[in-house]
C-alpha cells in the first residue's frame, strides 16, 4: 500500500531510537515448558507458575476501568527523518484461519463480510473511544499499523501478531501508540513502546487462540497514558455466544479511502464460539488487528485477530477472555 504522507508523527527535537527487540526465540523455547509462559521483547521468560503466584499475592492491581483526567496535551516536536527509508505497509493481519476444512479456492484477503456496516466515530473524547488507540509499529522491512486498547496506567492490549512475525521469527523494533485519534488529530499524547509481553506458545506456533499481547509504554510529558485517557476493564468469560458486542479501530482501507486516520466501528453479536475463540460477523479490515471486542458495559471480552472460515462460513474472530488469557494479561499489567 502507498505511504500516507500525513502519518501522525509530525514533530522535531525528540531523540528516537529503537527500544524493543525480537525475542531470542531459541533460548526462549528452551526455557519455556508451559504454553502460557510469558516472554518479553528481550526474550526473557517469566514462568506461568511464577507470574500466577505474583498475581495472587498482588494487592496493587486495579481491574476496574477508569475515565482518566481527559487532559488535552500539547504536541511535542519529534524528528521523523528515521521514517523516510521505510514504507508504510499497514497489513499485519494473518491469512484466514480455517476451522473444519479448507477449500483450495477459498481465500479471503479482507474481512468486510457482505455490505460494509462500519461507521465513523465522530467523537473520540468519550469512553470507550478515548481508550482505543492507533498503533504504529516498525519492523525491519517497514512500518505497519494496528489497533489497541488502554487497559492500565501504562499498558495497552493488542494482538501478538502486531509485535511478532512468527513466520520470519522477527519482532517489532520500535512503535508508538496514539489514543483517540480522530481526523488525523491526536489530543492526548503519543507514547513510545518500551516492552511487550506475549506467550511462549505464540512465539513458537502463531496459535490464533493466543494472539494477544500487552504493550508497556513510556510516559509523554511525564504523564502515563492511562492516567490521561483512562482504561477499559477486562471481563473474564466462558460462554458468550449471542452476546451483543461492538468493535472499534483504525482500518487501513478507510485510511486509504479518506486519506486520514480516524476511528471506525460496528455493533453486532457473537455468532459462534469454541472454548477459546469468539466468531462474529462484525466488519473489520487490516489495521484493526488488536481491537477489543466490547460488551454493552464497555468491558473487554475478546481481542480481534482477523478472518476465520468455520466449516465454509466466513467470520471475523479472536481469542476470548477466558481465565488463562485473563490471568496472563493481568499479570503482564504488573510488570
Amino acid at each position: 500500500m502507498k505511504k500516507i504522507g500525513f502519518i501522525i508523527l509530525v514533530m522535531v527535537g525528540f531523540i528516537i531510537s529503537p527500544i524493543i527487540n525480537a525475542p531470542e526465540t531459541v533460548n526462549a523455547q528452551k526455557n519455556s515448558n508451559n504454553a502460557y509462559d510469558m516472554i518479553n521483547s528481550k526474550g526473557e521468560v517469566i514462568k506461568y507458575e511464577d507470574y500466577i503466584k505474583k498475581l495472587k499475592n498482588s494487592k496493587s492491581l486495579v481491574t476496574e476501568g477508569s475515565e482518566g483526567t481527559g487532559e488535552v496535551l500539547p504536541k511535542t516536536e519529534i524528528n521523523t527523518d528515521f521514517k523516510k527509508n521505510k514504507p508504510y505497509k499497514y497489513n499485519l493481519t494473518p491469512e484466514t484461519t480455517y476451522i473444519g476444512g479448507k477449500s483450495p479456492n477459498e481465500y479471503f484477503p479482507q474481512v468486510v463480510i457482505g455490505a460494509d456496516g462500519r461507521t465513523k466515530v465522530s467523537n473520540t473524547s468519550v469512553t470507550p473511544h478515548r481508550q482505543i488507540a492507533y498503533i504504529e509499529l516498525e519492523f525491519r522491512d517497514g512500518w505497519y499499523t494496528c489497533t489497541g486498547t488502554v487497559i492500565g496506567k501504562d499498558k495497552v492490549l493488542t494482538n501478538a501478531h502486531c509485535v511478532m512475525d512468527v513466520t520470519n521469527q522477527s519482532g517489532a523494533i520500535n512503535g508508538y501508540v496514539y489514543p483517540a485519534v480522530n481526523n488525523n488529530t491526536y489530543s492526548y499524547g503519543v507514547y513510545q513502546i518500551v516492552d511487550y509481553y506475549i506467550t511462549s506458545n505464540y512465539v513458537q506456533t502463531g496459535d490464533p487462540t493466543q494472539d494477544f499481547a500487552v504493550l508497556k509504554l513510556s510516559t509523554y510529558l511525564g504523564k502515563n497514558i492511562g492516567d490521561v485517557v483512562g482504561y477499559l476493564p477486562l471481563r473474564q468469560v466462558s460462554s458468550i455466544q449471542g452476546t451483543s458486542a461492538k468493535l472499534y479501530g483504525y482500518p487501513g482501507d478507510k485510511i486509504e479511502q479518506y486519506n486520514e486516520v480516524s476511528q471506525w466501528g460496528m455493533t453486532g453479536s457473537i455468532s459462534k464460539e469454541t472454548n477459546e475463540l469468539a466468531f462474529y460477523q462484525i466488519d473489520t479490515y487490516n489495521g484493526q488487528s488488536g481491537s477489543s471486542l466490547l460488551n454493552s458495559s464497555n468491558e473487554i471480552i475478546a481481542v480481534h485477530r482477523g478472518s476465520f472460515s468455520v466449516n465454509g462460513t466466513t467470520y471475523n474472530g479472536g481469542p476470548k477472555m477466558i481465565k488463562p488469557v485473563y490471568d496472563f494479561i493481568r499479570a503482564a499489567m504488573l510488570n
